[in-house]
């Protein structure tokens, strides 16, 4: 017969049915045998105080003799040996433990790639009515495409410059824009969506990333893309992850033949 930790022979191997502590409870030291609880005579027999379905203590619903939160005695209406008093009327109702053979809780979500948190001094964001502070026009750029070409690569051979690719324009606002290609498998969708078509096969899928400054502009930071990102040098990439600051005129290359110039 299995034993609590208190040292009472139990019947059950959840609960002890004599004291109600966790069978899977640590042992508790103590210097005297327990001190079994005072039973009815046999000429008073034993009456249930508490027949309803909650400890008048903590007000866990009832399962059993003992409450198993605070080991109230429901019989007699007293608790446990051993066990702290517990206030009368608790603030916050206690939350369930979990028993020993729940399953495991479910992994955390897979959260997007990080991104350069903006600076700590951001801009107040104007309203709808006053409209963007500035954008960006993206369009198709011939020379930086030649440029990629003749750098070489595994891949350069296979690009091609679009036959057509209308132009698109973005407005800059909020605390973040972030320049790539939508991806629903890794939860990303873009403010300034290269998706196409057509489809830059050289931008990543969370490419770059354009943040508002305190004096009112913005910057640019590449976010480790696999093939870079240019500020006016379409041969000479930025730093990953180090903001590089534009402003209106300025251009942004990426990609294979993607132009992105601040408006």
């Amino acid at each position: 017969m299995p034993t609590c930790p208190r040292g009472h022979q139990s019947a059950a191997n959840d609960y002890c049915d004599v004291c109600g502590r966790s069978m899977t409870a640590p042992p508790v030291e103590v210097s005297a045998p327990p001190v079994p609880l005072e039973k009815p005579t046999a000429a008073q027999p034993a009456a249930d105080p508490d027949p309803g379905n909650a400890c008048p203590l903590c007000g866990t619903p009832r399962a059993g003799r003992f409450c198993e939160v605070d080991g109230y005695d429901f019989m007699t209406a007293t608790l446990m040996e051993d066990e702290p008093s517990v206030p009368s009327t608790p603030s916050v109702a206690p939350s369930a433990t979990p028993p020993a053979d729940a399953p495991p809780a479910a992994p955390p979500a897979v959260a997007p790639p990080a991104v350069v948190a903006p600076p700590a001094a951001v801009p107040e964001q104007r309203s709808a009515d006053d409209g963007p502070a500035t954008g960006v026009r993206v369009t198709a750029d011939r020379g930086y495409f030649d440029i990629v070409r003749q750098a070489g690569g595994p891949d350069a051979g296979a690009l091609a410059f679009p036959d057509f690719c209308p132009e698109r324009r973005f407005p800059l606002r909020g605390s973040q824009v972030l320049i790539g290609r939508r991806s629903k498998s890794r939860g990303i969708d873009p403010d300034v969506d290269l998706t196409g078509p057509p489809e830059d096969p050289g931008i990543s899928h969370a490419h770059a990333l354009l943040l508002p400054q305190a004096d009112g502009g913005w910057a640019v930071v590449d976010l480790g893309s696999a093939n870079g990102t240019y500020v006016n040098d379409p041969a000479k990439a930025i730093p990953v992850r180090a903001p590089i600051a534009v402003k209106p005129g300025d251009k942004i290359y990426a990609g294979a033949w993607t132009l992105l110039t601040v408006t």
